[in-house]
Order: C-alpha cells, then sequence, then structure tokens
C-alpha cells in the first residue's frame, strides 16, 4: 500500500510540472535553428545581429507550432500538400546519386546523339506589307522574281527585318506550322508568302541555311553530365518507389 500511495504521489507530482506550461510540449532542436541563421547569413552576406536570429528561431517556433495545428485539423490531408510531399520522399529515394565519370558521360554522350543534334536553322528576310489586300501586279512580278525588299517597299508601304537562325519550331510559335513547311521548303531568295496576320501580310525569303549538327562532345559536356545525373537519379528514383510498392496492399474501393 505504501508503494502505491509513493507512486501515485510521483505519477502526480510529475502531472503537475509538465501541466505548468498549460499546453503540449513542442521540442525544438537548436541544430535546425542553427542552419536557418547560417542560410540567411549566406544570402545576406554577412553576420546576423542577435535580434535577427531571435526573429528567426520565433519563425521557426511559430511554423512547428502551426503545422502543429494544421495536422490536428486535418490540413495535411490535402492534394497539394501530398504533392509537396511526394516530390520531397522523391528527393530523398534518389540522393545518393554518384558522380559519373568520363567513360559514362562519353557513353551516355553516344547514346544520346539525337538529343544534342541542333535542329537545322534558316536566316530569313521578313517583308510586312501594311496592306492586308491583294498587291499590285508589280509587287507581285517583284516577289516572283525574287526581287530586293528594298525595292518593293518603294512601291507597297511596309517593312522588312532579318530573322537570324530560326529552326522549324521557331517559324510553326510564329506563324504556323503549314506555313513553316513552306519556308523550309523553298529555295534561297524565293518569296513565299503570304501569311495574313494582325500586322499585315507577311512574306518570307530564305537567306542562306544551316545544317542540323552535332556540337562535340568537349563543347557541351557539362549540359551532358546534368542530363546523365538526372537520368540517373530518375531510374534511381523508380527502382526504390518499385521496392515500396511492395511493402502496400493497394485497394481500389468502388
Amino acid at each position: 500500500m505504501t508503494h502505491f500511495i509513493a507512486l501515485a504521489a510521483l505519477l502526480f507530482g510529475v502531472y503537475g510540472v509538465s501541466s505548468l506550461g498549460g499546453g503540449e510540449v513542442i521540442e525544438i532542436s537548436q541544430q535546425d535553428i542553427n542552419a536557418r541563421i547560417f542560410m540567411q547569413e549566406l544570402s545576406s552576406g554577412r553576420e546576423l545581429t542577435q535580434q535577427e536570429q531571435d526573429q528567426i528561431a520565433s519563425r521557426y517556433i511559430e511554423e512547428q507550432i502551426l503545422v502543429r495545428e494544421a495536422v490536428k485539423l486535418d490540413l495535411d490531408n490535402d492534394a497539394r500538400v501530398h504533392d509537396m510531399l511526394a516530390q520531397k520522399m522523391r528527393h530523398v529515394l534518389s540522393g545518393d546519386v554518384i558522380q559519373p565519370d568520363s567513360a559514362e558521360l562519353r557513353e551516355y554522350y553516344e547514346a544520346n546523339r539525337d538529343r544534342y543534334t541542333t535542329m537545322a536553322t534558316i536566316t530569313v528576310d521578313e517583308l510586312v506589307f501594311d496592306s492586308r489586300d491583294e498587291l499590285a501586279a508589280e509587287v507581285t512580278g517583284l516577289l516572283t522574281a525574287g526581287g530586293d525588299p528594298d525595292d518593293i517597299l518603294t512601291i507597297e508601304s511596309g517593312t522588312v527585318s532579318p530573322l537570324p537562325r530560326v529552326n522549324r519550331l521557331d517559324l510553326a510559335n510564329i506563324f504556323s506550322d503549314e506555313f513553316s513547311e513552306r519556308i523550309f521548303a523553298a529555295s534561297v531568295n524565293e518569296w513565299v508568302g503570304p501569311f495574313v496576320g494582325n500586322r499585315g501580310q507577311h512574306w518570307l525569303r530564305v537567306r542562306e541555311r544551316a545544317a542540323a549538327e552535332l556540337p562535340d562532345f568537349e563543347e557541351i559536356a557539362d549540359r551532358v553530365r546534368i542530363d546523365w545525373i538526372a537520368t540517373e537519379e530518375d531510374r534511381l528514383l523508380q527502382v526504390e518507389v518499385d521496392r515500396l510498392w511492395d511493402n502496400y496492399v493497394i485497394v481500389i474501393n468502388d
């Protein structure tokens, strides 16, 4: 009986001490606070004052309190929160990617030559007539003969400007897929048009062509390294995700 009374007194004492604060306990790691202070100092390029450090600590504590309250209100059961947590987990699972050596990079480069081959480009003159109406016969004749734009603009009002080194996608985005194909199929110095737009009617002629080319490995080694790491991260991530699937039984209701 004496032992039970002593144990009860001890439990009431512990409860009384833990209840002095009037709320639940949230444990905060000083290392987490120091990490935030360090990142802020790194960003600002100077040492923070004590007041600024206290403000960072206060914001961190507020964040932990708000997270705790959000969980109580079941606010973490939200699609956007789930997306962020899943993305965070993907980074955790794919975080063990090692750096590739030169042989691996060259092998990746050779296996993905199409990926690094630039598209064929052309440099064109863009002649825009202010009017959308049918052009005069004299203007049409100059266009058919591949006339100089300055001579043409003495007859019909408009503007001329170059479009340097554009590819099929560039022209398709500016005009249309069909017009882009017509321009790339045209001969050098052949005017192609009209394409009627908000500014008027557009006529284009090819001045020069540049064939598709594959840059040397040395020119794009940094890009190849980044692509290799991204590909390897995706591969490792899928391995880990597949492994996690084995830990669960998935039931889709209805």
